[in-house]
């Protein structure tokens, strides 16, 4: 006897019993499922990006969980990189970003789900849009960085960055507060000071930057942390020219 016979048996003898077709309505449902080879697609958090949709199987225009053809999005998990949410290479050195195609893809990725693009949805589809919409920004911003890029990388190798770490380097010590104290002397009126302070600063970083690139592909953490901690405090300064220049 077939398997979906046998299940309408059953269903029949279980009415007459007492007990209504129940039986009969949700094995019919699974006897379904199961010929069809479908499986339930999580619409919550995904652990794995796909090429297709896991609900109509149509490819999808970005890496991003978000399916125009039939309006399936999700979220993703965090153990998903935001290399790999972009579309960029986290292998064989995860530093080295290309930032005029991570641009390219981040307008890609806002324009598909951006909340803006799910308002007529339902409003558990708009409210998965804004969650990965926040992601795609969270990841863009962490990216395109070099410092919160490195402090990404350190994290996911199991290495937390604090605000409270300090400079090991005497040498570089003098030098910031050297700059600090150029930054808060300059007139009013004078922003060419600020550009020449601006651009000796911008020369540190470019030569750390590369140190830090080198560091992360030979695997040494621990001194890509104090590279890091580094790129923090010339970051400092960087932050505190553009206050002076935004005020004059």
């Amino acid at each position: 006897m077939s398997r979906l016979r046998q299940l309408a048996r059953c269903s029949l003898l279980t009415s007459r019993a007492g007990h209504g077709p129940v039986c009969l309505r949700a094995g019919f449902r699974s006897v379904l499922q199961s010929n069809q080879s479908s499986r339930p697609v999580s619409t919550k958090h995904i652990m794995s990006l796909t090429k297709t949709c896991p609900s109509c199987e149509a490819l999808l225009p970005t890496r991003l969980p978000v399916c125009s053809a039939c309006n399936w999005i999700a979220g993703v998990h965090d153990s998903i990189p935001y290399h790999e949410l972009m579309g960029l290479p986290y292998s064989p050195n995860p530093f080295v970003v290309d930032t005029a195609l991570l641009k390219r893809r981040f307008l890609e990725a806002q324009r598909i789900c951006h909340p803006d693009a799910w308002a007529t949805k339902t409003e558990p589809e708009k409210g998965r849009a804004l969650e990965l919409s926040n992601t795609v920004n969270a990841a863009y911003k962490t990216l395109k960085s070099p410092l919160h890029r490195i402090e990404y990388i350190l994290k996911r190798n199991g290495i937390e960055t604090e605000e409270a770490d300090q400079l090991d380097d005497i040498e570089l010590i003098d030098e910031i507060m050297q700059a600090r104290e150029e930054i808060d002397s300059v007139r009013p009126g004078n922003p060419e000071r600020l550009h020449g302070l601006r651009n000796q600063n911008d020369a540190k970083i470019s030569r750390l930057i590369k140190i830090i690139e080198d560091l992360v592909a030979k695997g040494d953490w621990r001194e890509t942390k104090s590279a890091a901690v580094r790129l923090k405090y010339l970051d400092g300064i960087e932050q505190a020219i553009r206050r002076r220049l935004q005020d004059m």
